[in-house]
């Protein structure tokens, strides 16, 4: 097993001698949430990885496999924009730092490449004298959080960016990429009953914010809405499923976010064992919690067991510890007709999910 050290940089507790150092605002919570997402895909890859996490301090001494500092850039210049990565120069570091770059550059709309150490500070970074490793040691500033659009970037990417670092750690030690299987089909095409739940996807988050934000939403305000699709864009990417389809049963199952068992502190997207006797149903205790619990239901429905990959039998297992799956069911639903007869007994309900991804497709500023 190789241990990773993942550092969310200026998190308190700060490095003694550095209490001033508090970042740009919003730098913090931005890589915090990076670190939360990457510790886990770490901690969730079977026996090979294990993330260790760390705010600003880092105690001397502590021995790791390898080391990634996440931060984020700030400028009185609001225009300034950028990602870049920094190491001490030596070749070790130098190839984990090509290969992040390599799997950002993946991301559509990434920020621009600025150059390798591009302050001295980068290449001297004080993370690196306290960890003890024989690997890898890369800083990653991720882009401007002072530029408002990158700031918003990179807000909406977390899961895409956490994944992109979770790739160059694989390829870095041998292990192989577990990309989902998008390319069973390209998501294109008029959407029907027929359409594969595995495929890319079929429209931008932005579509799915507009279509939402348009209509009553509970008691979820803006930034609610597009956390929670955030949540289910990067998870459903992540493991292959088109995040149009599982939106738009989100949308079904809670009425555009109103039901009851949507609400605060139930926080149930799509009616997970809720049976309709009286407080029967489940609660997650987050929304990140809560998309995992439904996309990766939605997925044991759409891939045989022992047909997925190592992020798709994680997710499976994670979201079946909250409620089993009859083994009967497991596959059932390749497309989405599947799903009537199967996650519910309405003969209409897969025209109600095609409908609604329909209508999200349709969004336009």
């Amino acid at each position: 097993m190789k241990r990773i050290l993942v550092q969310a940089g200026h998190q308190r507790p700060l490095q003694p001698g550095h209490e001033t150092q508090t970042g740009a605002p919003g730098e913090a919570a931005l890589v915090a949430s990076i670190q939360k997402a990457l510790v886990k895909l770490l901690n969730n890859d079977g026996a090979q990885f294990q993330g260790v996490p760390m705010p600003g301090r880092i105690d001397d001494g502590v021995r790791v496999d390898g080391a990634i500092f996440l931060h984020a850039d700030g400028s009185g210049n609001a225009s300034a924009g950028g990602y870049s990565v920094g190491y001490p120069e030596f070749e070790v570091n130098r190839k984990l730092a090509q290969l992040i770059a390599e799997e950002i550059e993946k991301i559509p709309g990434h920020p621009k490449r600025r150059g390798d150490n591009n302050t001295v500070d980068m290449a001297k970074y004080y993370g690196f004298g306290h960890v003890d490793t024989p690997g890898p040691e890369v800083l990653v500033e991720h882009g401007f959080v002072t530029n408002p659009s990158e700031h918003a970037w990179l807000t909406a990417h977390v899961e895409e960016l956490a994944q992109a670092e979770f790739n160059a750690i694989r390829r870095f030690f041998g292990a192989p990429v577990t990309r989902a299987p998008t390319a069973l089909v390209d998501g294109g095409g008029v959407l029907s009953p027929k359409s594969s739940l595995l495929a890319r996807q079929r429209a931008p988050k932005i579509n799915a914010e507009r279509y939402l934000l348009a209509r009553e939403h509970g008691e979820y305000g803006k930034g609610d809405v597009r956390a929670i699709l955030r949540h289910y864009y990067g998870t459903a990417r992540g493991v292959g499923l088109d995040p149009v389809i599982v939106v738009a049963q989100m949308i079904l199952e809670t009425g555009h976010l109103t039901s009851f068992w949507s609400q605060r502190p139930r926080r149930n997207p799509a009616g997970i064992g809720v049976t309709g006797k009286p407080g029967v149903g489940l609660s997650f205790p987050d929304w990140e919690t809560a998309v995992r619990a439904h996309t990766g239901r939605l997925l044991a429905y759409a891939i045989p067991a022992g047909s997925e990959n190592g992020a798709q039998k994680a997710l499976v297992e994670e979201a079946l510890s909250f409620r089993p799956l009859p083994s009967r069911l497991r596959g059932a639903a390749p497309t989405i007709g599947g799903l009537a007869g199967t996650w519910a007994m309405d003969p209409k309900y897969a025209g109600k999910i095609v409908r609604i991804a329909k209508e999200l497709q349709a969004q336009s500023a």
